[in-house]
């Protein structure tokens, strides 16, 4: 048996000698080719390679910025017959770093409106004097903040009166269960819902028609931004003995930038552009300002 065990050792062995140089011959499988990537990027006429949201803009050779109709100094306003203000700046100032002039859209006629503009592709950025929202989330992209306003209220004397009786400012304040006017599509309406979840909001078309109701007792006050409600005291000084002011210190809206929902590059570049504002304006330079 032992030897034929090692005849067929042998033989297994011989065949595995005399089959090796075959098998080293055959041929290797070609390697697979990786396929070429193609640049995500987008050629302009000056031979650039840029982001296409960006290069959309340098190629149709402007940056289209909505703004609402209704002035709103010292945000955007035509004095001498020229559109100026703090929003104007910075838009001219995204347009400048683009190396391409601006063109304001100003066919909206509300703030929601304006969020609709962009979100639509009619304008390439909105910047007027807006917050941001739940309602505007789902259309647009909003920058980081370029400025903070804190809220406030235009509170009617006689009506509040009425209404608090003997309880202390603060409570009635929270829970405050009166007539609210806001402005129509504005993000003060989704403010007044979240923040004053008892009271009754009044919607009127411009923010001059929420101060007169605030005036004429239609309302026990009007709700805005600190800014603009410390405006209408300082423009009159005698609306103090007819209205009052009360600002929150733990409620603020900060102003952004509205970009397209697929703009992903260009939302960093305006975000790297306020980053980059040396002075950014804020309630108290914007006052000093004001004449």
């Amino acid at each position: 048996m032992k030897h034929v065990y090692y005849f067929v050792a042998a033989l297994s062995l011989g065949w595995t000698l005399l089959s090796a140089p075959a098998l080293a011959a055959a041929p290797a499988a070609p390697a697979a080719v990786a396929p070429a990537r193609i640049s995500p990027l987008v050629k302009v006429p000056d031979g650039r390679m840029l982001a296409p949201d960006i290069a959309r803009v340098v190629s149709q050779g402007e940056l289209v910025v909505a703004m609402l109709a209704i002035d709103n100094p010292p945000f955007f306003s035509v004095r001498n017959g020229a559109l100026v203000g703090t929003d104007v700046d910075l838009a001219r100032r995204i347009a400048a770093a683009l190396a391409v002039p601006v063109r304001f859209d100003r066919s909206a006629t509300t703030f929601d409106a304006v969020a609709d503009t962009v979100a639509s592709g009619q304008a390439d950025l909105g910047i007027s004097r807006m917050a941001r929202t739940l309602k505007r989330s789902q259309v647009v992209q909003f920058s980081d903040t370029y400025m903070r306003l804190g809220h406030a209220l235009l509170i009617n004397r006689v009506r509040f009166a009425t209404l608090a009786g003997d309880q202390p400012l603060p409570q009635v304040i929270r829970n405050f269960s009166g007539r609210i006017g806001v402005i129509a599509d504005s993000s003060w309406e989704e403010f007044g819902k979240r923040n004053f979840p008892r009271a009754t909001l009044v919607r009127y078309k411009t923010w001059a028609e929420v101060v007169r109701a605030a005036k004429a007792g239609e309302v026990v006050a009007a709700y805005r931004d600190e800014l603009e409600v410390m405006q209408i005291v300082r423009s009159d000084p005698s609306l103090a003995l007819s209205l009052r002011t009360v600002t929150f210190d733990d409620l603020e809206s900060p102003l952004r930038v509205m970009v397209g929902i697929r703009d992903t590059t260009m939302l960093a570049f305006v975000n790297e552009v306020i980053a980059q504002w040396p002075d950014k304006p804020t309630v108290s330079s914007v006052l000093k300002s004001i004449k």
